[in-house]
C-alpha cells in the first residue's frame, strides 16, 4: 500500500471537556508554516454545529491544540448551521481557507449550502470574505495562476472547475471534469479533496469517492498542468479503504476523507476524517510517492 496509516492514529479525537469539539473532530486541511504543520479540522460539540479548530505540531503527528480555539466560529447568516470541511492554500504571503458554509436548513441541498472563503496572515487570525460560490461545497484552490487565472477544484458529487482572476469572484465551469462512475468505488460521490500539486508538469488530484453502499475512499488523478480540463490519468482503484475501528465506527460509519496533504521533511502527510469522528493521518515517503507517479 502506498500510504501506510501512523500506528497511533487518531492524532486528533472528540474531547469531552472542550464544548466545541465534545462529540467529533474530523476533515482536517493541513499546510507547512515556520517549519511545523498546522491542521485547522472541523468540530463538533452537542449542538451538531460545526465550528473550525487549529492544532499544531512539530513532527507531523503529534498535535497541540490551539490555546484559543475555534479560530472560526459560525457568526453569518449563511453559517448558522456551521463552517465545515476546510481546504487551506497559501499564495504569496496570504493564506486562502475556503470551508462550506451550512445555513441550518433541512434538507441540505444546493439552497443551503455554499462556499465561502476566509484569509489570514498568520493562520490564527482569519478575516471572513463571505461566500463565493453558491449552491457548492468543497473547494480545492490551487496556489497558481494557469492561463492568467487561477483555478480552484470543486463539488461535492462531482468535480468542476472555477476560474478567477482575483480569488474572489468565480466563474464556474459547467461540464465535470471528474463524475461518477457505474458499479465502481466512486459510484456515488466524486469530491474535491486537498488542494492539488505539480508533479512532472503534471497537477496531481487526490480527491474523495464513495460508491452506492456508502464507502468513502480516497482516489487520484493527473491533469494537465496547462490545462486542468484534461484528465491524463484516474486511478482505478482507491488509495486506501476503510479497515481500522476509527474508520469503521464513529457518526459515519465507513469512511476515509481526506482534505490535507503536505510535504514535510521527506514525506506526505495525508490527513484525513475517519468515520466522521477523528484526524488521523497516513504517510509515503516522498521518494515512494513520485516513483509511483512516475509510473502512471
Amino acid at each position: 500500500m502506498l500510504f501506510e496509516r501512523y500506528k497511533n492514529n487518531p492524532v486528533i479525537s472528540p474531547d469531552s471537556g472542550k464544548h466545541y469539539k465534545k462529540e467529533f473532530a474530523y476533515n482536517p486541511c493541513a499546510i507547512v508554516h515556520q517549519n511545523k504543520v498546522y491542521l485547522i479540522y472541523r468540530a463538533e460539540g452537542s449542538s451538531g454545529i460545526s465550528r473550525l479548530c487549529l492544532a499544531i505540531s512539530d513532527d507531523g503527528y503529534n498535535f497541540k491544540e490551539y490555546n484559543n480555539n475555534p479560530i472560526i466560529e459560525p457568526n453569518l447568516p449563511e453559517e448558522k448551521g456551521g463552517c465545515e470541511d476546510p481546504r487551506i492554500t497559501k499564495i504569496d504571503d496570504t493564506f486562502y481557507l475556503t470551508y462550506t458554509s451550512y445555513n441550518g436548513m433541512q434538507p441540505v441541498t444546493s439552497q443551503t449550502i455554499n462556499t465561502s472563503l476566509a484569509i489570514s496572515k498568520d493562520l490564527i487570525n482569519w478575516k471572513k470574505q463571505g461566500i463565493i460560490v453558491k449552491g457548492l461545497k468543497s473547494a480545492a484552490l490551487f496556489s497558481k495562476k494557469i492561463n492568467g487565472k487561477y483555478t480552484m477544484f470543486i463539488g461535492g458529487k462531482n468535480i468542476r472547475i472555477a476560474k478567477s482572476k482575483d480569488l474572489f469572484n468565480w466563474e464556474l465551469d459547467k461540464n465535470p471534469i471528474l463524475d461518477t462512475r457505474e458499479n465502481k468505488f466512486d459510484s456515488r460521490y466524486v469530491e474535491a479533496g486537498p488542494p492539488p500539486f505539480v508533479f512532472n508538469d503534471k497537477l496531481v488530484l487526490f480527491f474523495n469517492t464513495a460508491d452506492k453502499n456508502g464507502v468513502f475512499h480516497p482516489s487520484l488523478a493527473l491533469l494537465d498542468k496547462n490545462n486542468p480540463d484534461k484528465v491524463l490519468y484516474r486511478a482505478d482503484k482507491p488509495l486506501m479503504t476503510p479497515t481500522e475501528d476509527y474508520e469503521l465506527n464513529g457518526k459515519a460509519n465507513n469512511v476515509i476523507f481526506g482534505d490535507g496533504l503536505v510535504e514535510f521533511k521527506g514525506t506526505y502527510f495525508y490527513y484525513y476524517g475517519a468515520a466522521d469522528k477523528y484526524v488521523c493521518v497516513a504517510t509515503a515517503k516522498k521518494k515512494e510517492l513520485e516513483k509511483y507517479l512516475f509510473s502512471l
